[in-house]
């Protein structure tokens, strides 16, 4: 039993670090955005040599926890109302060295010093950043997982009635502008 319980815990480990870009060595984070809304920040901090050291992002008005180390160094990436992050690439050797964030308001974010092997994720046309996930030694970060989800959905809004047409809200034709109001107020209080 206590076999299959261990096998099942590599099991996951294994599983979860197989989606990180970079190095899949050290300990592996999830940074839990379950009903905490967009992100609206990431804060990067540094090694003295400015590789990454420690990544946290900000939910709503909400800061979550610091992954990998803190330091004081470090630099935030604000999203405006309405940003979402598309696109994320950067470089990487034993240690992240840079990620630079594309937001589909065609903002870009560098954070480090480009240098290593390149590293580059979209979630597609569609999707935008929902959370990381990665590896962190006691040195650095060494890698990153990202996902993505679907961007929200524009709110249909419902037809406003042109005062110069000669059609409702609806469709229906009418031929003065009084019945068309008077119309539209009755078709909206059927629930009486």
């Amino acid at each position: 039993m206590l076999l299959l319980l261990t096998l099942a815990l590599l099991a996951g480990a294994t599983c979860r670090a197989q989606n990180i870009l970079g190095n899949k060595a050290g300990k592996y984070f999830y940074i839990d955005d379950e009903g905490k809304g967009e992100i609206k920040a990431i804060r990067i901090f540094y090694t003295v040599a400015r590789e990454l050291k420690g990544i946290q992002l900000k939910f709503q008005n909400n800061w979550s926890d610091v992954y990998g180390g803190h330091s004081t160094s470090y630099e935030d990436f604000l999203l405006k109302d309405g940003e979402h992050i598309i696109k994320v690439h950067g470089n990487v050797g034993m240690c992240l060295s840079s990620l630079t964030f594309t937001t589909n308001k065609g903002t870009q974010f560098s954070f480090g010093i480009k240098k290593g092997r390149p590293i580059e994720e979209s979630g597609g046309p569609d999707q935008r950043l929902q959370t990381v996930s990665g590896m962190h030694s006691v040195v650095c970060l060494s890698g990153i997982g990202l996902k993505w989800t679907n961007n929200p959905e524009k709110p249909q809004r419902e037809p406003i009635p042109d005062p110069d047409n000669d059609k409702d809200w609806q469709g229906k034709t009418v031929k003065d502008k009084g019945k068309r109001e008077k119309q539209r107020y009755n078709d909206d209080d059927d629930d009486d």
